[in-house]
């Protein structure tokens, strides 16, 4: 399937009705995850079965309800629950190389755990510890590293969090102006970061003496300070961190740094695709009961012509992105499949997200607009994931080389031909 193929099946075909053909080559830059297995795409009997584990799971104990009630006591997760998920079902570990203390299974296994932890608003360390610290770790090719830290991120006993950005918001090398001197100590402040305040581990991007490089620091560094954002999405908090002189350990290649980044950003991209989709699963089934069953001017309001449309409308949206997102899981990470799927998922998910969002506040009309219902839970969190790893807009940039050469392949070759006309 070429590039330009994977935009008209993200447009008009839903996975359920795509056969899709393997990868055209196998480079791969770092041995991030597993490869996919199978050579045409298909749910298999592990797959419902983990979807409906972990369903299940989350349905007894993290409702959204139960979401709403930590966010608004101010709690950073339940960690009993965040234990459980480790040592009951295996998810920190499940996508983590078994040398590693993993389970050796691949990224489209966690981006059905992901899924089902959108359709609840799931918060807490396991998006940072296990979709941007873990792979950034992976990415960077240390084995004494990796061996000292996934098999604890694996068991649940340690949370990480990976600390890029500085305020712009902007992924790029450019704006990275925290620096490391050649004792590997850092100065400088990174924000906004996903579980900052509180991660056991921070993998942080520094400028050192031979480029940009990854380092961890440990929580109770010296001169580490941390401190809490005030952000729209209380289901998920974020950090503002500051390092002044403070102790870290360099892991990778020097100079090596920002091509981890970029490789933890495009896992993490696929897994935040597929929490929106399990986000959107949720408002359509939430926004489609209340149109059976709320009535105004003596009917059904889902008997109006004008509804009827906005449900298909989030319906159409909802199998767009599904299908973006695991078309994305199911490519081999380092490959440049993956890296087109990341991004062309981060970027149609992500608003497809919000407008499903604003859509299921719409036409729940005024009971939509309060506190108490859920609706504006998932419009929060659709707002504050538009930003967590760059904009849509910064994304399509990004991509925009790779499309243009995608575009100029299938350009049709004109022969031309000399042609003697006698005198």
């Amino acid at each position: 399937m070429s590039r330009v193929d994977f935009l008209f099946m993200c447009r008009w075909g839903p996975l359920s009705d795509v056969r899709l053909t393997p990868p055209s080559h196998s480079l791969t830059l770092c041995p991030v995850y597993a490869e996919q297995r199978d050579p045409e795409f298909g749910w298999t009997g592990e797959h419902r079965q983990l979807r409906e584990t972990v369903r299940g799971l989350l349905a007894e104990r993290a409702p959204v309800s139960r979401s709403r009630e930590l966010a608004e006591s101010g709690a950073r997760h339940d960690a009993a629950l965040y234990s459980a998920l480790a040592e009951q079902v295996g998810l920190q570990g499940l996508a983590l190389p078994e040398r590693f203390g993993g389970y050796g299974g691949t990224l489209l296994d966690l981006a059905i755990v992901a899924e089902e932890m959108g359709r609840v608003l799931y918060g807490g360390p396991f998006f940072p510890t296990v979709a941007l610290a873990a792979p950034a770790l992976m990415a960077s090719a240390d084995e004494e590293a990796c061996a000292e830290y996934l098999p604890r991120i694996a068991d649940g006993s340690v949370t990480a969090t990976l600390a890029v950005v500085e305020g712009s918001g902007v992924w790029s090398p450019d704006d990275v102006l925290t620096v490391a001197d050649a004792g590997g100590r850092l100065t400088g402040a990174k924000f906004p970061v996903l579980d900052g305040v509180d991660a056991d581990l921070l993998v942080v991007a520094a400028r050192g003496p031979e480029g940009i490089s990854l380092y961890v620091v440990e929580g109770g560094a010296e001169g580490l300070q941390r401190s809490a954002l005030e952000i729209l999405d209380g289901t998920r908090r974020m950090g503002r961190v500051t390092f002044d002189a403070t102790p870290a350990r360099r892991i990778g290649a020097p100079g090596h740094g920002w091509a981890a980044v970029t490789q933890a950003r495009e896992v993490a991209s696929v897994l935040m695709a597929a929490e929106q989709v399990g986000a959107m699963a949720a408002c359509v089934e939430l926004t489609a009961e209340y149109a059976r069953t709320r009535r105004q001017f003596g009917r059904l309001i889902g008997s109006f012509q004008g509804v009827k449309h906005r449900l298909a409308d989030m319906a159409v949206r909802l199998e767009m992105s599904r299908s973006a997102a695991y078309w994305a899981a199911w490519q081999d990470p380092g490959t440049e499949e993956f890296a087109f799927g990341a991004g062309t998922a981060r970027s149609f998910c992500s608003e497809a997200c919000l407008q499903t969002g604003q859509d299921t506040i719409q036409l729940h009309g005024g009971i939509g607009f309060t506190w108490e219902h859920d609706a504006h839970l998932y419009l929060r969190r659709a707002r504050a994931d538009m930003t967590v790893l760059g904009t849509p807009a910064q994304v399509r940039a990004e991509l925009e080389t790779t499309v243009l050469a995608a575009a100029a392949e299938l350009e049709p070759t004109v022969a031309t031909h000399s042609i003697e006309v006698p005198a």
